[in-house]
């Protein structure tokens, strides 16, 4: 009997410690994700690599050795989830370790981005979500989470906003003169983004003058992206003021090839978007350029930051502002040379 209850005593008091164990890992020493650091990997004409690697903090295993992680996370671009990963039973070493993964992105998703980027004010939200589950002698002990969150901006239609005088002349004869230009995106979709542009002009002659037709030539890092009629026949009343009207339209099935070359020049690209006007004047009829509403941006992305986001459970991390490269401040957009 008397052994009976040193058993008993014996099995209450191991329950007890297992218990007292099992909660110190649980609720007091219950690992988390330090920090999250994404990177550009290897460029392809189909697909775009990230590159990521989580700080996981382990303090558990301090006492009870190495351990296994299965790790999934996401990587969203406004509402547009562009990649997403999970690999299982990812070796941890005690204390803090750095989990390296990689995903791919499917070009295929860049011109869907693209539009959200447009439609959202030249916005574009990053969401960085790591899920990590931490195991050890058939423990499972999910991580806390760290959401990395970036926000970043361009400004690419910034060149057209302007209201200084410029004239339209040909044969050193002024046509008529621009007194003020503007511009702005349309509703963008997966297949097209519109740009619409407007030029405020004076036509201070005698004599009418028509515009038989508006074409335009929208290049991306050289590559056209569209092309096409712009407008149809107006005609500029002779000593009038009127609003010439001229659309452009991005083909949203070229941007995955465009991606290509920007990735692969830094997060750099070179926006030009031509536009050009078939004039008749003088008995003859001339295809001319339309240097006023037509212009180069240069502009970059930084969707990573450099300075990689910290911080405790469940945190945001936004990007700061600041022009820079790839990897650099809040996204810049600069005047093109």
């Amino acid at each position: 009997m008397v052994r009976r209850r040193t058993w008993l005593v014996t099995v209450v008091a191991l329950v007890l410690i297992v218990a007292t164990v099992t909660y110190g890992v649980l609720a007091v020493d219950r690992p988390r994700v330090e920090s999250v650091e994404n990177d550009w990997g290897t460029v392809t004409s189909d697909r775009t690599e990230i590159e990521t690697e989580v700080t996981v903090d382990n303090p558990f295993l301090l006492r009870l050795g190495d351990a296994a992680a299965d790790v999934s996370y996401t990587v969203s671009l406004n509402d547009v989830e562009v990649a997403t990963e999970q690999e299982n039973r990812v070796h941890l070493g005690g204390g803090e370790s750095t989990v390296s993964v990689s995903t791919w992105i499917d070009n295929d998703e860049i011109p869907a981005w693209w539009a959200s980027h447009v439609n959202h004010n030249e916005t574009t939200t990053v969401h960085v979500e790591p899920d990590i589950v931490v195991e050890y002698a058939g423990i499972r002990v999910p991580a806390e989470a760290l959401t990395r969150t970036r926000t970043v901006h361009t400004n690419l239609l910034e060149p057209l906003e302007t209201n200084e005088s410029r004239q339209f002349q040909i044969s050193n004869q002024t046509v008529f003169v621009v007194n003020e230009t503007n511009a702005r995106w349309g509703n963008a979709t997966v297949n097209r983004t519109p740009i619409e542009a407007s030029a405020t002009v004076t036509n201070s002659l005698s004599v009418p003058v028509p515009i038989t037709q508006l074409g335009y030539t929208v290049q991306l890092n050289g590559l056209v992206v569209g092309q096409g009629t712009a407008a149809e026949q107006t005609v500029l009343e002779p000593n009038s003021t009127q609003t010439l009207e001229a659309s452009a339209v991005i083909d949203n099935a070229k941007l995955d090839e465009w991606w290509v070359t920007h990735r692969r020049q830094g997060g750099v690209s070179n926006l030009t978007v031509d536009f050009n006007a078939t004039v008749a004047y003088g008995g003859v009829e001339r295809t001319l350029p339309l240097e006023f509403i037509s212009y180069q941006r240069q502009f970059r992305t930084d969707l990573f930051a450099a300075s990689n986001a910290t911080g405790s459970a469940s945190a945001n991390a936004s990007a700061g502002s600041g022009n820079g490269g790839e990897g650099g401040g809040r996204e810049a957009a600069e005047n093109g040379t």
